[in-house]
């Protein structure tokens, strides 16, 4: 029996999220950028702005920005749930990688995508808001269990004599 059956269904579960969730990535990083992809960005960022294009920030970089942050804080949650013997934080420094690898990536030609360092930073703020979250979630069910263990009271228990 592999480690897979034995795990509960709420790792199961977050690990095949999580596989699913890969494949989206890398078919964001390996698609050639197109007009949809700009129109998403721009959408986002308009939505951000309150519905109105603001004259100082453009609506495709703010909704590049935001994406590539939110688009991080799951993976990292999800490494985290579905693989729970790895701290968080050692996810996000593995999510931090592939942010860098996905860079590298995107400089092939072919991809007609350009890289940016400042994606690895917004990846990377993205990978440490989700680990900081699934720190969270274990501190929560972690006091959970323990306020479930029933205690002892002093005052309950016999003195001897």
């Amino acid at each position: 029996m592999s480690t897979a059956d034995r795990a509960p269904s709420r790792v199961r579960l977050c690990r095949g999220i999580t596989a699913g969730y890969l494949v989206l990535v890398g078919l964001a990083v390996l698609t050639p950028i197109r007009q949809e992809a700009i129109a998403v960005k721009r959408m986002a960022g308009v939505r951000l702005q309150g519905g109105t294009s603001h004259p100082a920030i453009d609506p495709v970089v703010l909704g590049d920005v935001v994406l590539n942050i939110v688009g991080f804080i799951p993976l990292t949650l999800l490494l985290s749930l579905g693989w729970p013997k790895v701290r968080p934080y050692v996810w996000a420094g593995f999510c931090l990688l592939m942010s860098v690898a996905c860079e590298t990536l995107q400089l092939i030609p072919a991809l007609n995508r350009r890289a940016d360092l400042l994606n690895i930073v917004e990846n990377g703020s993205g990978a440490l808001i989700g680990a900081w979250v699934a720190v969270q979630i274990r501190r929560l069910s972690a006091r959970t269990v323990v306020d479930a263990i029933p205690v002892a009271q002093p005052e309950v228990v016999p003195a001897h004599q």
